[in-house]
């Protein structure tokens, strides 16, 4: 007997709708409860929690903590064992979506490293941008993974916001034009048919909070909500055919957009025309009870959301809960809701291959598609096209006979400053710096320096110890720090380093040793900006934002000093936000704007400089003079 006389949602020849509508017929409320769920575990290589917390399988299985993994055989033993719970779980053999970040690259082992969204935004080059969705959705599938958290399709205009530099920048066109193509390349399709699916995120409206602040209110008029934000999900969505779309933390006119129905039905659905899977920001449906407060429990604030037209809660059951189900056992709660939700989450896994490819490949298979000669080329290519000349008045390109160069600040000594919010990179030294700083551990004091921010009671723990090093060159074999690269690049100059200043702060007591080193330079070369990156290490990223969008007084006071010896100065700023310095307009001869190059920036950088490649980028965001 086929498989198709058996399990008729098997049956290839119908369409992914239809398969859908046959083996939702078959399934329990509790089978269905567990489509809309999410599996997060805190370490890939522990997982013996998932058959007792989900006996009925499960809709998405997040990917977040392969970012801690040590080889991409970890990662593949880890899909294919939850993979085998989940479908013997279901009753159904229904598989698992697995999903991962994905706007600079994946989460895992060897994985290639892309520049911010904010300086690819600055390339303005379309088909670049789609090689680089490409590659992300090639590198992911490789393990299995074909939900991909990516493009951040925000429109970003107020530099306070600690985000903007996730975001292709202020102009919807362009926005709408990078990220059609990154959806089309990223939402490929392997030879054996597994395909992925884009996740676009925030919809809609979330930099335009008040006081750039992250998650806060949005008092958008609607004009400027469609025409404006929703427009690069529209285009993403008509021209690149998105497939997933994944609500905003932040209020909308008074409303969450997580339990809106006006915003996640009547606008995206139904004038719109999506027609793909809503997934909801990690706990967002929960904040509707305990953050937002417009949900008198956690199943209220489930069924609000399910209402508004959310289809899957990640990162952790809150809402769609047991309490919810529960209420749709009594017939408390409409289960056509939980149905239609389901539906999506059904169609979704046959769209992707997952019942003909439910496994990640073998090692074989798996690394000869993960890895491409031409990935780092691209990498290195995007950071070279991001990087804008803001200001020269003939100092660059350095010249040979430049003899001895001084350079300055905290980011030419280390790459850990290339890569921003949202890398691999920065989000697994995120996890490093929470453990570090917990109570008793012995390397706090040896890995974290506490810098003291201008913000009155505002502290960052600096990344500057060994530990941060070893878990970069662990990630990125034989990467160079931009001192490193200079003395390769340059080998007939004298390039010597002074630390200057931290990234944060009015820290001047290496201002004395800098101005010594500068003295006896032909050239000065500074570092500026802050840390872009994850939580309290970083002095930008989500949930750090800032009322002071400039330079920290310990680099702009250094370069007036600096200025006083009447040698050319090159600034070169290193940030998820474009700089805005009065000193550096006033003082510096030449001005490179960088953003976070990742893992390509050291040779795009000194390509730059040395004239090895002529500055092409442009502003994708106007430049304040100050945070008022």
């Amino acid at each position: 007997m086929s498989a198709h006389a058996t399990n008729p949602w098997m049956d290839e020849r119908l369409t992914a709708g239809e398969r859908a509508d046959l083996l939702l017929a078959e399934l329990s409320l509790d089978e269905k409860m567990a489509q809309v769920s999410c599996y997060f575990p805190t370490d890939i290589t522990q997982t013996a929690d998932f058959a007792e917390r989900f006996p009925h399988g499960i809709g998405e299985v997040s990917c977040l903590e392969a970012r801690s993994a040590l080889t991409l055989d970890e990662v593949t033993a880890f899909q294919r064992r939850i993979q085998s719970a989940a479908m013997e779980g279901s009753g159904h053999a229904v598989p698992a979506i697995f999903h991962m970040e994905g706007l600079c690259g994946a989460y895992l082992p060897g994985a290639t490293s892309f520049p911010s969204g904010l300086g690819r935004a600055a390339s303005w080059d379309v088909d670049l941008e789609g090689r680089v969705g490409e590659i992300v959705g090639r590198q992911e599938r490789a393990l299995g993974i074909t939900h991909t958290l990516a493009p951040v399709l925000d429109i970003s205009r107020d530099p306070r916001m600690g985000r903007q530099g996730e975001t292709y920048g202020e102009d919807p066109s362009l926005a709408a034009a990078l990220g059609v193509a990154y959806t089309r390349g990223l939402q490929g399709e392997d030879p054996d048919g597994r395909r992925t699916e884009a996740v676009a995120k925030h919809f809609v409206g979330s930099h335009h909070t008040e006081g750039g602040i992250h998650g806060a209110h949005c008092n958008v008029p609607d004009r400027l909500l469609v025409e404006v934000y929703a427009k690069p999900f529209q285009a993403a969505i008509t021209l690149g055919g998105l497939r997933g779309v994944m609500p905003s933390y932040n209020s909308v006119g008074g409303e969450p957009v997580s339990s809106s129905a006006r915003l996640l039905t009547t606008l995206l659905r139904e004038q719109m025309g999506f027609d793909g899977l809503v997934v909801s920001d990690y706990g967002a449906v929960g904040n509707l009870h305990t953050v937002q407060r417009v949900a008198s429990s956690p199943a209220h604030a489930g069924l609000a959301a399910l209402r508004a037209g959310m289809d899957v809660e990640l990162h952790v059951p809150q809402g769609f809960g047991g309490d919810l189900r529960d209420w749709f056992a009594a017939g408390k709660a409409d289960v056509a809701l939980l149905d239609r939700a389901v539906h999506q989450v059904l169609a979704a896994k046959f769209r992707m291959g997952l019942f003909e490819h439910t496994f990640a490949p073998g090692p074989d298979e798996r690394d000869s598609s993960f890895v491409s000669p031409f990935d780092s080329a691209v990498a290195v290519q995007s950071a070279r096209e991001s990087i804008v000349l803001l200001r020269n008045n003939g100092t660059l390109p350095l010249r040979p006979e430049v003899k001895t160069l001084a350079v300055i600040g905290c980011h030419a000594a280390s790459a850990r400053f290339f890569f921003g919010g949202y890398t691999h990179y920065s989000m697994a030294e995120g996890k490093l710096a929470a453990n570090s700083s917990m109570a008793g551990l012995a390397t706090r004091s040896d890995d974290l320096r506490t810098i003291t921010d201008t913000v009155p009671g505002t502290t960052i723990e600096a990344s500057d110890g060994p530990a941060f090093e070893a878990l970069l060159l662990r990630q990125q074999p034989g990467i160079r720090s931009l001192m490193d690269e200079l003395r390769v690049r340059m080998p007939d100059t004298e390039v010597s380093w002074t630390y200057g200043y931290p990234f944060a702060g009015d820290d001047d007591s290496g201002h004395d040793q800098a101005i010594a080193l500068a003295a006896r330079a032909d050239v000065v070369l500074l570092t500026l900006g802050g840390k872009h990156g994850t939580a309290s290490i970083a002095s930008m990223g989500e949930g750090i934002d800032a009322t002071n969008i400039n330079l920290p007084p310990c680099q702009e006071d250094l370069i007036v000093k600096l200025a006083r010896l009447g040698k050319p100065i090159i600034g070169v700023h290193l940030d998820g936000r474009a700089v805005s310095s009065d000193a550096a307009d006033t003082h510096l001869a030449a001005l490179l704007e960088a953003w976070s190059p990742g893992e390509g920036g050291a040779e795009a950088i000194v390509d730059v400089l040395t004239g090895a490649h002529g500055p092409s980028g442009r502003l994708p965001v106007t430049i304040a003079r100050d945070s008022g």
